[in-house]
This record gives structure tokens, C-alpha cells and sequence, in this order.
């Protein structure tokens, strides 16, 4: 017998971490390529991050909600205690 915990929404989680971890360097790089002096550079970073933030806030909670939803669906599912087998 294997125990495993390995799940298969693993795969979001990832990807909501290398989106959090790779857009900063990103725009940073993108900034870098903007005049000096001009303010450009910190807007772009600045909003730059607040949009990383509704998009990886938005993951999270369509996450939720998508995993909320499947519990109640499950829960409303017979189980099998309540199934009774009857022998011809």
C-alpha cells in the first residue's frame, strides 16, 4: 500500500507561485528600459505590482470558491452507507 499526497491542483499553486515570482522581475527589467527622470518607471512598477496583485488575488479566490463548490456538490452525493443491497 502507497500513501500519496500528492495532489492534482498541485500543479495551480505552482503556477501561482512562479507568476508571483517571475512578473517582478519582469517589470523591473521593463522599467529598466524607460527614460530616467521621467516618473515612468516607478508608475510602471508600482502598477505594475497592484495588477500582480488582483491577478494572483483573483486566483486565489476563484480557487476557493471552485474547491467550496465541489465540497458542497460531494456533500449532496449519497454515500455508501446509505445504499442497501438486496439479494434475489
Amino acid at each position: 500500500m502507497v500513501t500519496s499526497t500528492k495532489s492534482s491542483s498541485d500543479i495551480f499553486y505552482r503556477v501561482l507561485a512562479a507568476v508571483a515570482m517571475i512578473v517582478p522581475m519582469l517589470l523591473v527589467f521593463a522599467a529598466g528600459t524607460l527614460p530616467e527622470g521621467t516618473g515612468e518607471r516607478g508608475h510602471l512598477i508600482v502598477y505594475g505590482h497592484g495588477a500582480l496583485f488582483v491577478v494572483l488575488a483573483t486566483g486565489v479566490v476563484l480557487r476557493a470558491v471552485y474547491t467550496w463548490g465541489f465540497n458542497r456538490a460531494l456533500q449532496k452525493l449519497p454515500t455508501r452507507s446509505r445504499i442497501v443491497h438486496v439479494t434475489a
